[in-house]
């Protein structure tokens, strides 16, 4: 009974009917679930704070957008729009619904920057953006309440589990030697690959029906082809890039952020401007030199891999230079 209802598109009818200015509010909200806004909250945290916060953040993301793959394809459930008419399908997506990955990763974000920071005013602020991207989606079209809710159970289950584990894991990494410290980091990199994998290969003999496919097309104008690894390679990159752009920054001294706030504020602002422009200019680079057509997968590592490198290596190694420091 109460799975039958948080599979109910009825409720996605029911919020997108209640009020159209509050639908056209939310359904520009996509943005959102978007990588240049998760570059911007990884940014600001770097930037802002510290970069060992920001490595942290980095790899949990990663982490969960692998984990979020691989229960989409063990479960390949549909999305609301793909089951009935009635539900109108603001924006088009091809991967499974359940469970959301909004509402994983702003469960994962969200709390785990209410975590380290701890102030009423930051964690109410998290709050609201989980539940405002959660309503998005249901708004939208997109994704049923059991996605939503799914997402935030299994995202803060993700998120207990790695900062329980995370203090071990550094000072076993810290006694390493650098080089099997590196190829420790190739290894966790690896790690949304690794899931997503056998979940890929238990759809093998799947069909996808035919009735989700039409409505999903009818309704937003774009074919579906769920089973296939959508973004595992992209968050095999953030992390790999993450936590090699902080070791490289470690190699160089370090760094921390300024203790003037106006100068902090500069660092914030010109870092989180430089990291959007180069994540919207890598990918036409792979486009350009034809990796994009050849190895579509490789050109998503490499994009994420180049800006998180960007972010958490050389934004705070240029700010040093530039005598932004603490």
């Amino acid at each position: 009974m109460v799975f039958d209802l948080l599979m109910d598109p009825g409720i996605n009818v029911a919020v997108q009917t209640f009020s159209v200015p509050v639908t056209a509010l939310f359904t520009q909200g996509e943005f959102l679930d978007s990588m240049p806004w998760y570059f911007l909250i990884i940014s600001l945290i770097t930037f802002g704070l510290h970069p060992r916060f920001g490595v942290r953040l980095a790899t949990v993301f990663g982490l969960n957008v692998g984990l979020n793959e691989a229960v989409k394809l063990f479960s390949h459930m549909p999305r609301p729009y793909w089951v009935s008419e009635a539900v109108t399908a603001y924006s088009g997506h091809s991967s499974f619904g359940f469970p959301s990955g909004a509402a994983m990763s702003g469960a994962v974000m969200y709390g785990y920057i209410a975590a380290i920071i701890r102030r009423w005013w930051v964690v109410l602020v998290c709050i609201i953006l989980l539940l405002a991207t959660s309503m998005v989606r249901i708004i939208s079209g997109i994704h049923f309440a059991l996605d939503i809710l799914g997402g935030w159970v299994i995202g803060l289950l993700l998120l207990a589990v790695f900062l329980l584990l995370m203090p071990r894991a550094e000072e076993f990494a810290a006694r390493l030697s650098r080089p099997v410290r590196l190829l420790l980091f190739i290894a966790v990199a690896a790690i949304p690959i690794l899931l997503v994998i056998p979940a890929y290969l238990s759809l093998a003999g799947w069909q996808l029906p035919s009735a989700w496919a039409n409505l999903a097309l009818q309704q937003s104008g774009e074919a579906i082809n769920p089973v296939r690894i959508q973004f595992a390679w992209g968050a095999s990159g953030i992390i790999f890039g993450s936590l090699f752009g902080y070791e490289f920054l470690r190699s160089r001294g370090g760094w921390n952020p300024p203790q003037d706030l106006k100068q902090r504020a500069a660092v914030v602002v010109a870092g989180i401007l430089s990291v959007l422009v180069v994540n919207a200019g890598i990918p036409l680079v792979w486009k350009t030199i034809g990796i994009t057509a050849m190895i579509p997968q490789l050109a998503a590592f490499l994009s994420m891999a180049v800006v998180m490198f960007w972010l958490m290596a050389c934004v705070p190694a240029l700010a040093a230079k530039a005598g932004y420091t603490g």
